[in-house]
């Protein structure tokens, strides 16, 4: 259920977002001015949205090539070489003696899975593990009862750092999309970084946040609103996800809105007086054939899917109500703008060719914009990636989506998907394992070296 008092309005700044072709040629380093590109030539980014992997110069920019508009703020190292080199040590040594603390966390959350704005027993033992390791514990963060804040500072000044840790599972499913994996290495970045910021004496603050109700809430949206985000300079997560083992994707997400469709009717006995009836589940799948028809004239990368469902139906009586609950998806918001208001055309006809009324709720489920990954942060890590652990780095981009984009846009991003190997359902034990390997062992150094190696400097804040 979502929280009231929810303000519900949304703000994006990436709607119909263009991205430049990118100049050929090695990017400037440091502080220098970086290349323009060329006037004029634009094109829409449309990664693959199927998860097929297919070659990026296809669906998206290679990173080699990348050049990135000379508006975007001047990035500087942190630390000096040396020190960074030793804070990376740091880390790697205390990551590698929480191993078994940080498996044990993301298994306990795996087997308690709960839904959104019910992630009671992940929030109690997420914020224990972080309150031992000294970190200052904030439950119910913001009036979200679910939600916490692990915050730790040390010396005067330095950046502060910002982390999501994600919690809740699918109903029915559960932990199919990793949160598990994600709220474990939440924790171990900033445990992680807590220590290197003590030993190689690096001033900072590192705040956690346990963001929930990612699987349709928008529970970051909801803190980004009530200012949850408004002190970080940047903020890191990552998420498992499909692919090619030893790989990471930084390409986007899509955009989703979430429709709540209530069809009325009339009830009557099916077999004695079926004409005294009005039917609203004639209407709910009259408006299902409809959307699939709309298919044919939809474009390869938009999405529209969704379910009926109803209330004390029986065969011979004629249902006096219907439900659908319904989500369409678009590579941008301005996008998803147009498709969404065709899909309500839909609604709207099947109710007037059954004599039902409709109610349609687009308002309640908050809308989540495309992602876009700060390209600067990208390129950092990106390099890391590559020259450290022989990693490589794709911009296919997703067909999911998530709470962490565009309405972020005020803020340094960056939301690298770690790929596995795509498994039968069945084998969900195995998958589990091999995401404890390949996702919290390496997205722990990676993201927590990216801290350690560049910062954003003057970046501006609305």
């Amino acid at each position: 259920m979502r929280p009231k008092n929810v303000d519900r309005q949304t703000s994006g700044c990436f709607g119909g977002f263009k991205l430049r072709s990118f100049v050929s040629g090695k990017q400037k380093q440091g502080n220098e001015k970086l290349p323009a590109s060329r006037e004029g030539d634009e094109k829409v980014l449309a990664p693959s949205r199927d998860f097929d992997f297919g070659i990026p110069s296809e669906w998206g920019l290679s990173l080699e090539q990348s050049s990135f508009d000379s508006s975007l703020p001047p990035y500087t190292t942190l630390v000096d070489a040396s020190k960074s080199s030793a804070a990376e040590q740091t880390i790697s040594r205390v990551l590698d003696e929480l191993e078994s603390e940080l498996h044990e966390l993301s298994m306990k959350i795996h087997d308690h899975p709960e839904i959104a704005f019910q992630e009671r027993y992940a929030r109690d033992t997420l914020t224990a593990f972080m309150h031992r390791h000294k970190f200052h514990v904030t439950s119910g963060y913001l009036g979200l009862e679910t939600a916490w804040r692990a915050e730790y500072s040390y010396g005067r000044g330095g950046k502060v750092i910002g982390i999501n840790s994600e919690m809740d599972a699918l109903k029915g499913i559960g932990h199919a999309c990793g949160h598990n994996l994600i709220a474990a290495s939440g924790c171990g970045i900033a445990v992680a970084l807590k220590v290197a910021l003590e030993t190689h004496d690096i001033p900072g603050k590192i705040i956690l946040l346990g963001t929930p109700a990612e699987e349709g809430g928008g529970g970051k949206i909801i803190l980004l609103q009530r200012g949850g985000y408004d002190e970080m300079d940047f903020c890191l997560m990552s998420h498992p996800g499909p692919g090619p083992l030893n790989s990471f994707d930084i390409g986007s997400t899509t955009a989703v809105l979430t429709f709540e469709v209530e069809y009325l009717g009339k009830g009557a006995h099916a077999g004695a007086a079926p004409w005294e009836g009005i039917n609203a589940l004639d209407a709910a799948f009259l408006a299902y054939s409809s959307l699939s028809v709309l298919r044919q004239q939809m474009k390869p990368t938009h999405r529209s899917h969704g379910i009926v469902q109803g209330q004390d139906w029986i065969s011979n009586v004629i249902p006096d109500n219907a439900r659908l609950r319904w989500q369409v998806r678009a590579p941008t918001y301005d996008e998803l703008v147009v498709l969404a208001e065709r899909v309500r055309k839909c609604f709207e006809a099947a109710a007037l060719a059954t004599g039902c009324t409709v109610k349609i709720d687009q308002d309640s489920k908050l809308p989540y914009y495309e992602l876009k990954n700060n390209p600067i942060l990208a390129r950092i890590f990106s390099g890391i990636v590559r020259t450290q652990y022989g990693h490589s780095v794709r911009t296919n981009g997703s067909a999911a989506s998530t709470d962490f984009t565009c309405q972020l846009c005020t803020h340094c991003i960056l939301y690298p998907q770690n790929l596995m190997e795509m498994m039968n359902f069945s084998e969900r034990c195995k998958l589990h394992q091999l995401a404890t390997l390949h996702f919290e062992y390496w997205t722990l150094r990676l993201l927590s070296y990216l801290v350690l190696r560049g910062r954003p400097k003057g970046q501006q804040r609305t």
